[in-house]
């Protein structure tokens, strides 16, 4: 008699993800609606190996504790430099990578070509990091 075999099929996600808002939120379940188990690869610090980025605000311990309590999200690898994120990659071998719209048609992206499929997110829902710190910013100023 022959067992069904049955295949988890694995997504993963990578990023700083210092400030959740609203579109992470719809990236997260957008994500897991795609595949059975979504990974969060937790980028540590940014700024390290690339200086124009910004340092997070909040620390990786408080980034990982917010992603945990997300109900889309299964697991969370924390990484630091750019080369673990690809050794990551390959020894999890997700079988999709989410990205934003923005990184299609690029090849320029850590790991690029070592999961067999890509999903792209549709960023139109219009939130992102940048307007969602000017949005506190802004009411912060106000209030002065």
């Amino acid at each position: 008699m022959f067992r069904r075999l049955t295949m988890t099929k694995l997504g993963i996600i990578a990023g700083n993800f210092d400030v959740i808002h609203p579109g992470y939120i719809y990236m997260f379940q957008e994500a897991a609606e795609n595949c059975d188990k979504l990974l969060i690869a937790l980028h540590s610090d940014p700024s390290i190996e690339r200086p124009e980025k910004i340092k997070p605000i909040l620390s990786i311990e408080e980034r990982r504790l917010i992603l945990s309590c997300l109900k889309s999200i299964d697991m969370i690898i924390v990484y630091t430099y750019e080369h673990q994120l690809e050794t990551l990659i390959k020894n999890t071998e997700p079988h999709i990578r989410f990205l934003g719209d923005d990184y299609k048609d690029r090849t320029d992206y850590t790991a690029y070509g070592l999961c067999p499929e890509v999903y792209y997110f549709d960023r139109s829902h219009g939130w992102s990091t940048t307007k969602f710190k000017t949005l506190i910013y802004n009411q912060m100023k106000e209030k002065k």
